[in-house]
């Protein structure tokens, strides 16, 4: 993830901030049904890095609090997250059931072939890399572009556009994102994807405070991959 800031006259504020995290973990499939599966996902590692040195205590907390994790995550068959708890069974934030999930949910509502596309809307996350606080949603038209491996991989591609949720006071938001996803048709399961995402907001603040309006760029570059157990 890259953030930029600048004055609305185009001028930067400051070098911009940039954090990566990496996850290592395995997800074992604990039940399967028509409607929904149970999976558990076991963080094996995470690592994190930031350029900010303001929020190098936050990231290094964060990458404890992810090690080790052991959520159980009930999947819809479109993908999203039904129910998420940890090892004893209390709920977990939603944020975190998301980011463990290792998939967005995706998949169309019906039966598509090669060429067909769908759409779909999502709402950003409250927090997390995209910096939008929940003032967004996510319109997306995928679109499923071959199957390959005999049919065992679909190939997916994917376009849409940030817009805001509603109106909110002093905050302006747009966006894109795109990209391509390889999903397993047997497991119905993401095994591997590269999305970008552009976030762009203006930030207006309090008369009172004397300041501008700034001009913030929010980056981020997501890839995932999956590994059958050897």
């Amino acid at each position: 993830m890259e953030v930029t800031a600048a004055d609305m006259a185009g001028h930067a504020r400051g070098r911009p901030l940039v954090t990566s995290v990496a996850i290592y973990s395995r997800t074992i499939v604990l039940s399967s049904m028509p409607a929904n599966s149970t999976v558990l996902t076991v963080v094996d590692s995470a690592l994190m890095h930031t350029t900010d040195s303001h929020g190098a205590e936050q990231v290094d907390a964060a990458e404890r609090m992810l090690q080790g994790q052991r959520i159980r995550l009930q999947l819809a068959i479109d993908g999203s997250v039904e129910n998420a708890s940890d090892a004893g069974g209390r709920p977990v934030a939603r944020e975190l059931a998301d980011a463990m999930a290792g998939m967005p949910a995706i998949f169309p509502r019906h039966p598509v072939r090669v060429g067909e596309e769908w759409t779909r809307e999502m709402p950003l996350p409250t927090s997390g890399p995209f910096g939008a606080r929940g003032l967004g949603y996510v319109s997306a038209r995928f679109r499923l572009d071959s199957l390959v491996q005999n049919g065992r991989i679909a190939v997916v591609s994917m376009q849409g556009v940030i817009r805001p949720a509603s109106s909110t006071d002093g905050v302006q938001l747009s966006g894109s994102i795109g990209g391509t996803m390889h999903l397993d048709r047997a497991r119905g399961w993401m095994t591997g994807s590269q999305v970008t995402v552009v976030v762009r907001s203006v930030v207006t603040p309090s008369p009172g405070t004397g300041r501008g309006p700034m001009r913030f760029v929010t980056r981020v570059t997501q890839r995932l991959r999956t590994m059958d157990k050897r």
